[in-house]
């Protein structure tokens, strides 16, 4: 062979290795293998979320990605802005996971192009949006997406998360961004996934399309978050709890939608009624050193039968050790809290809001929002009761998850993926049919 010919021969095998690299990039399936010799397609989805800090959508796209990374779907997470303890968590998955690290405001000409460019190198096949800011994002970096190309364009599905849109919790930037929404949600998702029934109602309020919602709850471990006397055992002891002491306990975040004034009110008159209990908070800025707190538990004999324990990694040890779990949030979609809790097989008072009402059912009792009062008498009355009458309803409360376990939740994801993916080629089909796939 001559070296003019080794060359021709090496310049068709770059050109090879490059074309092949280009169609990569543009397959929207690859081959799994299955039972035998046979294969099954494989599909790629891409999450953007606003962060991965510590919040229930955070955790919701942990527990999503844990249940359904594997041999016939996989994902990869781009979040907006950096840091958070869920990068690590689901980097630890196998998940590829990156970050724009973006600033506020998250929305921007230069963001979207980066945004672009993360999406066509990763090539999914749909793209899910996670929160407003996500979902505007996305929806702007896949506007004119390969432009020319009729179906290229990954469809792309938004998570709605608030059931609630209160001017006294959500900024005028956040209430622009969701008025945005509103009008690009006629034309732009696939589907808009709620997790609560209420977000429905709230969100067709505020403009978006009533077609495209698909109510998808959230999804529990049964086998992580479960009865468990030794953990209850072991932080009563760390805290210095007698074993026969009542325990009532909250996990939540400092934050305005959570009420913890009425979470300390409450306790209060509780202490001052039933003598032998204690409280116990947890989540971010859940601390007797926070200013904003300081006052709520200067007062009366709350102090002595408190605890704050701010952030905790262990959750699965902190709600077994409870015999009540209480929610005295003022807006809420579908609480994970609430749902941990009963998969603990501990009764829970929940405030009438979001679907609360409907994940509790008759495992546990319902009082008016921003109403300690109510609140306080739920409680006496739970304590006041036999044990066996809040171990039954317990019970209950677990059994009831069951319905919610996080590997039906996600079959539900990968369902509503298909369908789109399927209704998409089908769409294609017909317009190649018709001459006009251009």
């Amino acid at each position: 062979m001559d070296s003019r010919e080794s060359a021709v021969r090496a310049g068709r095998n770059i050109a090879g290795k490059s074309a092949r690299r280009n169609a990569a990039k543009h397959v929207r399936f690859t081959l799994a293998p299955c039972c035998g010799n046979q294969y099954r397609m494989r599909m790629r989805i891409l999450h953007v979320i606003t962060g991965l800090q510590s919040g229930g959508a955070e955790a919701m796209l942990y527990k999503l990605l844990s249940a359904s990374h594997g041999a016939g779907f996989t994902h990869a997470v781009v979040a907006l802005t950096s840091g958070g303890p869920y990068f690590e968590k689901i980097r630890d998955l196998g998940v590829d996971v990156q970050t724009l690290d973006l600033n506020m405001p998250l929305v921007g000409p230069g963001a979207v192009l980066r945004l672009r460019r993360k999406i066509a190198d990763i090539a999914p096949d749909i793209v899910q949006g996670w929160m407003y800011h996500a979902d505007l994002l996305t929806s702007l970096a896949l506007m004119r997406f390969l432009p020319g190309k009729a179906g290229t364009r990954p469809p792309l599905v938004w998570n709605v998360r608030l059931s609630e849109i209160d001017p006294r919790f959500i900024g005028w930037s956040t209430r622009l961004v969701i008025r945005c929404l509103a009008t690009l949600s006629h034309r732009v998702p696939a589907a808009i996934v709620i997790n609560a029934e209420a977000s429905r109602q709230t969100h067709i309020a505020a403009g978006y399309t009533a077609q495209k919602f698909q109510l998808i709850p959230n999804g529990f471990d049964l086998e992580k978050f479960k009865p468990d006397p030794a953990a209850r055992a072991a932080l009563r002891r760390e805290l210095g709890i007698a074993p026969e002491t009542r325990l009532v306990g909250m996990a939540a975040r400092f934050d305005p939608q959570k009420d913890y004034p009425a979470f300390f009110a409450a306790a209060e008159k509780v202490i001052a009624a039933c003598g032998d209990v204690a409280f116990i908070a947890c989540g971010s800025g859940v601390e007797a050193a926070n200013p904003a707190i300081a006052p709520s538990i200067a007062r009366g004999d709350i102090a002595r039968h408190l605890h704050l324990l701010g952030r905790r990694g262990d959750m699965e040890r902190f709600y077994p050790a409870l015999d009540i779990y209480v929610s005295t949030a003022i807006g809420e979609g579908f609480a994970n809290v609430v749902g941990e809790a009963m998969c603990c097989a501990v009764p829970c008072i929940v405030t009438d809001v979001g679907d609360s009402r409907v994940i509790v059912g008759d495992s546990g009792v319902v009082v008016p929002p921003a109403d300690p009062a109510a609140m306080a008498r739920a409680v006496i009355a739970l304590l006041d009761g036999p044990a066996h009458n809040r171990q039954a309803m317990g019970a209950r409360a677990r059994t009831r998850m069951g319905d919610f376990s996080i590997a039906a939740v996600a079959r539900r994801f990968e369902a509503m993926w298909q369908t789109i993916l399927s209704d998409k080629k089908a769409w294609r089909d017909r317009k190649k049919a018709e001459g006009t796939d251009r």
